[in-house]
This record gives structure tokens, sequence and C-alpha cells, in this order.
């Protein structure tokens, strides 16, 4: 433990450190110095103060005397300050004693004239009080017709203005003045409603104006709109539950029979209690709610022409309260009662015509002010059960028709057609449940062509067309006679009904009545594809008529009809006669027909067009049969020759007919021109010009190894242009290598021309 000499050791000892820290806690050197080494420790460490003190002293002893010096100038300072303020606090008592003393006086004086003013008024209150009263009681009681309301709600508006900014309450003065006026406000009241119910009854506007006036006096207008519009419901709503107060009667109110005997209700008491329901909800909608919703509108005008604020809406709150009170009044009825159920949806469109007849009524009105929709929460309720009702109507019948082993007849199809114009014509009354029956109507539409197609014929026995007509077909032919029938009778209801149905209506039948049509056509597919190839198989054998091979006409004998062309004409006729007659519907089947005729003619040219080898006799017989052809086909074409003259094949075929006399030069001139007349494929052309081709130029088929009906095959799978002149230009190209191999001197005179329409397809 050294000596203590300086401050870094004063800072360094750890016994001083204690004593130069703020929160120094007890040291463990305290436990090894003794009390006489700390002592000395101390001592040395004054010391050292008292040096460094002297040193400071010594080194700034200007600076503390400059600071002394200040010092006492300050303590001069603070004496004048304080004496100053002595002076100001003595101004200020003296001050204070001048102003405190006149404020007191003028708040008593205040005080005392505010008193002064709050009697005065009081005395003028409840001398006007007074006078008024009197006047109010003069009106009351001196008029020989009755109280003046209006007069008096005036005073009494004036008597409530007076009495509502002070309190009256103790002034014996006013006390009996105050109770004549509750007694007088209450009677003013009294007969105010009273002459507002009458008004409205008797839809008298001076009496509704009046009352109207003197409850806006009153200030209680708003609380007399209310309670006249919660009288209105009121009435309504007992109207409504007495009117559909009617049951059935009970087994206690029927007379029981004898021993034995059934207890009945009397005959026709449901049909008169029926007829009672119905003429108490006529007057229920057409009285009770069409008089009340009359009254509120009236009420509204007069409150507008008062430009009375918060009443711009009121007839239309009125009819919305009203209806969703009616709402629940019958929903709660015919749950209650099942015979207010039934009547209600059984009889849903004459009760929904009820209710629209209320909305049209108040609409069309000159001086209507509401809307008047319609709330469908009303009839929701009973349209549902209705329109199920109605699907199964329609549906069932159907249904019935195809449950047994016989087909439905037409008379089965009478009784859906009436209970079709029967479910329309009651749905008139409203254009929304017109397209939902209809929408029901073309449900059952469909469920019969579902019934049809399921009891089709489908096998082979429906499609023959070599012997007479089979039972299948014959069911067929009935099936689709009885789709026309019910497409025909079901146009008919609708064009009876023609500006009364909707037009959405309208065209959700005629779509459904379309596939009538569709199924039609699918029984009519199967027996003219067998048709179709029937008439394939006739023009085949042209192919092995000889006298197309003949040089000339045999002696005597002029140029005809070919057998096969005689055997065509007879099965067309034949089949038209036996098989497509029987179908009533004979638009579908000249639809269908149109693509037997359009294949007949595209398969008589194109095989006309391959016969091979074709002399100069030849080629007048064939254009003879292209005359023929046309009349072959007249009987599958509505309207003859104006139905042929629709396709594009038999423009074709009248075309090619013309190129036929010309010479194989001509002929491709003219389709160079313009596609032989206009209307001829070059391929056509080409194949045709095989015919008189010699042996070392076969026709595609010979060359590709084809039998002609492989042929008539593949061009019916490629109809391009391109690649039919493509499958001629192989042998055409065979032949060109041919003739140079053998070093001939020329081609066929054919081959040029030939070749010129081969190059078409290169374009």
């Amino acid at each position: 433990m050294g000596d203590i000499v300086d401050w870094q050791s004063i800072e360094n000892d750890e016994f001083l450190k204690q004593f130069l820290s703020c929160d120094a806690k007890q040291s463990n050197v305290n436990q090894v110095l003794s009390v006489a080494q700390q002592l000395n420790k101390l001592g040395q460490a004054i010391a050292v103060l008292d040096t460094e003190l002297q040193k400071q002293v010594l080194a700034n002893h200007e600076d503390l005397l400059s600071q002394a010096t200040w010092v006492e100038k300050l303590e001069d300072v603070l004496s004048i300050m304080q004496a100053h303020v002595q002076s100001l606090l003595s101004a200020v008592e003296r001050l204070r004693g001048k102003i405190v003393e006149p404020f007191n006086r003028i708040e008593t004086q205040t005080i005392m004239l505010s008193r002064l003013h709050e009697t005065s008024d009081l005395l003028r209150r409840v001398s006007r009080m007074q006078h008024l009263s009197r006047r109010l009681h003069s009106q009351m009681n001196t008029c020989s017709s009755g109280p003046d309301i209006v007069k008096a709600a005036n005073s009494l508006h004036e008597l409530e203005q007076l009495m509502s900014d002070v309190d009256l309450s103790g002034l014996d003065v006013v006390a009996d003045d105050q109770q004549a006026i509750k007694v007088h406000r209450a009677t003013v009241q009294r007969i105010a409603t009273h002459t507002l119910t009458q008004g409205l009854q008797s839809t008298d506007r001076t009496q509704v104006g009046t009352a109207v006036q003197v409850f806006s006096n009153l200030g209680v207008l708003q609380g007399a709109v209310d309670t006249t519009v919660t009288s209105a419901l009121s009435e309504v709503e007992k109207v409504a539950r007495e009117a559909l107060e009617v049951s059935l009667p009970t087994n206690q109110d029927i007379k029981r029979g004898g021993p034995g005997r059934a207890t009945l209700p009397s005959p026709g008491s449901s049909g008169n209690l029926r007829t009672k329901l119905w003429a108490n909800l006529e007057r229920l909608f057409q009285d009770s709610v069409y008089t009340q919703c009359i009254q509120i509108e009236l009420l509204q005008r007069i409150l507008l022409e008062y430009h009375a604020k918060g009443f711009d809406d009121l007839s239309e709150t009125f009819w919305s309260k009203i209806t969703t009170l009616l709402a629940k009044v019958l929903l709660e009825r015919s749950q209650a009662s099942s015979f207010v159920k039934q009547a209600l949806e059984g009889e849903y469109p004459k009760f929904l015509r009820i209710y629209l007849d209320l909305s049209k009524r108040l609409k069309e009105r000159p001086q209507a002010i509401g809307t008047y929709t319609i709330n469908r929460n009303v009839i929701s309720s009973f349209e549902n059960p209705y329109l199920s009702r109605s699907v199964s109507r329609l549906l069932d019948p159907v249904h019935t028709m195809f449950s047994g082993d016989i087909s439905p007849g037409q008379d089965d199809i009478d009784s859906l057609i009436r209970t079709v114009a029967s479910e329309l014509s009651v749905s008139l009354v409203d254009e929304g449940l017109s397209t939902v029956v209809a929408r029901n109507v073309g449900k059952a539409i469909r469920l019969f062509c579902l019934k049809c197609e399921q009891a089709l014929i489908t096998d082979g026995e429906a499609s023959q067309v070599i012997d007479a007509p089979t039972p299948g077909q014959q069911t067929n032919v009935t099936l689709a006679n009885l789709l026309h029938y019910l497409s025909t009778q079901t146009s008919r209801v609708v064009g009876n009904l023609a500006g009364s149905l909707p037009a959405e209506g309208a065209s959700i039948i005629a779509t459904a009545l379309e596939q009538i049509d569709v199924v039609t056509k699918n029984i009519l597919t199967p027996l003219l594809a067998s048709v179709n190839d029937a008439i394939e198989s006739i023009i085949l054998t042209m192919h092995d008529d000889p006298e197309f091979r003949e040089t000339a006409s045999p002696l005597g004998k002029e140029i005809g009809c070919s057998l096969y062309m005689r055997e065509l004409q007879g099965f067309i006729l034949r089949c038209v006669n036996t098989f497509l007659v029987p179908y009533k519907n004979q638009t579908a089947v000249a639809e269908c027909c149109k693509s037997v005729v359009s294949r007949c003619i595209e398969l008589f040219v194109r095989h006309a067009c391959l016969l091979r080898p074709l002399t100069d006799y030849g080629r007048a017989k064939l254009i003879a049969d292209f005359i023929q052809m046309e009349v072959a086909v007249t009987p599958l074409c509505r309207g003859g020759q104006l139905g042929l003259s629709e396709q594009q094949q038999y423009r074709t075929l009248r075309a090619l007919r013309s190129l036929l006399p010309l010479s194989p030069e001509d002929m491709v001139e003219k389709v160079l021109e313009g596609g032989g007349e206009g209307g001829v494929p070059p391929s056509l052309v080409l194949l045709h010009l095989f015919s008189g081709a010699p042996s070392d130029l076969p026709s595609p088929h010979q060359s590709a190894g084809w039998s002609i009906s492989r042929l008539s095959h593949w061009m019916d799978n490629h109809t391009s242009e391109r690649e039919r002149l493509a499958l001629s230009s192989g042998p055409l190209q065979r032949y060109q290598t041919l003739v140079r191999h053998k070093n001939l001197p020329s081609f066929h005179p054919l081959f040029p021309l030939m070749m010129k329409l081969a190059s078409l397809g290169d374009r």
C-alpha cells in the first residue's frame, strides 16, 4: 500500500475508490486495512486535496476575484428590483380596489335586470296564453256547425310554442288553462282523425286537406299518417282472413244417414264453397285492397300539395306492405285449410288473374302515382304446385299412350291436344305463366318424340324396298303420321291463340315441334339409304347394256328409253307410291328426298361418263336417257321441275346433256372457256373422252385394276377436282410413254385434248 501523492493515486487506490463512486459498496480492502491505516490514507488524501485546491486558487485567482465582484453587483441589482416589485404590488392593490367594487355592483344590477326580464317574459307568456286559451275555448264552443278545428289547431300550435320554452309548472294562474288545452288538443286530434277517415272513405279532398293541415299544426302529421297506414293494413288483414275463412262442413255439420249408409257432404256443397271462396277473393282484391290503395294515394297527393316532407313514396311503401301482408295471410290460411290450398293451387291462373287485374286497375288510372308492381311472393307458394300439376297433366297422357302394347291413336293425341289447349288458354292471364306453360308443352312434345323413337323398328325389316311394306315399316309410318298429326294440331292451337300467346311461348313450342321433323327424318333415313343403294345398283347395269356399243340403230327401231332407265323409273315410282306416299308429313319427305335426287343424278352422270366404248348410236341413246332421268326423279321432287332446279347436280345433268352432241374439240373448248355450259366439272368430261380412246389408253379404273363400283366409291371419298384429274392423268402419262417407246408417228387425236383437261389439275 503506497503513499497518496497526487490525483492519480487517489483514483487508482482501491480503498479511496469507494469514496469517489455514488453507489460505492463496502470494499474488501476495508477488511484488510486496520483503522489506523485507513485514517492515514484519508489524511494523506485530504492533504493532497488541500494542496490541489491551493494550486487551483493560485492559478485562477483573477477569475475568482472577477466572479466575486459580479456577485456583489448582482446583489445590488436584486435589491433595486425588489423595491420596484413592492411599488408595483401597491399599485395593483389600489387598482383592484377601484375595479372590484364597481364590478360587484354591476353584477348585482345585471342579475336583477335578468330576473325582471324573465318575469316580464313569463307574464307576457301567461297573458298571451290566457288570451289564446279564451280564444281556443271560443273556437271549440261557439261555432254553430261544430268546432273550427283548423283555427283551434293554429291556436294550439301557438300555445304549445309558448309553453315549450319555459317551465310553467307550479303557476296556479295557468293551471286551469293548461288542463283545458290538453282537453281541447285531444278533442281536436280526435275530430281531425275522424275527418281524415271520412275524407278518405268518401275521397273528399277538402276533408283530407283539413285533417292534414290540423295534424301538421299539431306537429303529429307523421304519427297520424302512420296510424292511417296501420289502420288500412289492419282492415285489409281482417277482410283477408274473413275471406279465407271457408272450409268444408265437418262431420257434425253433415246430416247422418241411416244405418249402414256413408256420411257424405251434401251434393254441391264443395262447389258452393269454392264459388264463395273466389267471390270473397274477388271482393278482397277488387274492393278492399283497391279502396285502401286509392285512399293512401289520395292522402299522399294531399300531403304533396301541402309540401309535407318525407311522404314522396307513401303509396309505394303501402303497396309493398300490403302485398307482404297478403302473402303472409294467404300462406297461413292455405297451410291451415287444405280446401283453400287446393283451390288456390288448382285454380292458380284464376287467382293470378285477380291479382293482375288489381295491379292493372291501379296502374292504368290517369292520376295513378305508384307503380304497383307484382310481388311474386304473393303467388309463388301457389304457382310452383300449379306448374308441377300442369306438367303432370301434359306428360301423364304421353306416358299412358305408350304404356301398353298398342300404339297410340289419333283419339289419344286429340285428348293430349285438348289438354294443351286448355293449359295454354288458362295461362294467358300472364305472359310469364304462358311462357312457363309453353315450356311444359314443349317438354310433352319432346317426350312424345322420345317415346316414338323408342317404339321405332330399326332392324333390316324397316329398310327393305324390294317387297311390300313390312309390319315394321307400317309401324314406323304410323308413328311418323302420329307425330305429324300432333304437329299440325299443336300448330293449329298456337295459331288460334295468335295475338294472345306471347311470342316467346310460341317460339318455344315451335322449337319443340322442329323435333318432330327430326324424328320423321330419322325414320326415313334408313329407308332412303336402301333406296339409294338400289338406285346405284340399277344405274350400274347401264354398263351391261349392249345398245351403247351398237354402231347403228336396228332396222325400224327408234331411239327410246333404255331398259335400265325404265327399271329405274319404275323403281322410283313404286318406292314413292308404296313407301313414301303413306307419310303425311310430305314436307319432311321432300326434304329427305332432295339428297336422294341429288345422289341419283350424280351417279347417273358419273356412270354415263364411264361408259366405254360408246358409239354414235350409243351416244344418241345416252342423250335420250339424260332426258328420261329428269322424268325418273320427278316423283321424288316436291313441285316437279321446280324442285329439281334448286340442285347443283341437276344443273350439271342439263349442262352435260348439252355437251354430249358436240365434237370432242368443241366439248373441251367449252370446258376450258367456263366449265362446259357453266356446270360440268372437267374431271367428268375427261372420263367421258376415255370412251372414244384407243385400247392403248385405258380408263383410270382399268389402269388401276379396279372395278367400276370401286372407282365410283373412290370418287365419293375424293370430291376434289385436283385429285380426280390426277387419277386420270396416270393413264395419259403411261400412254405417252408407250407411244414414245414404240416410236409411233403421232398420238391419238383425243390425247392432246385430254391432256389439256388433265393439266387443269396442276393450276
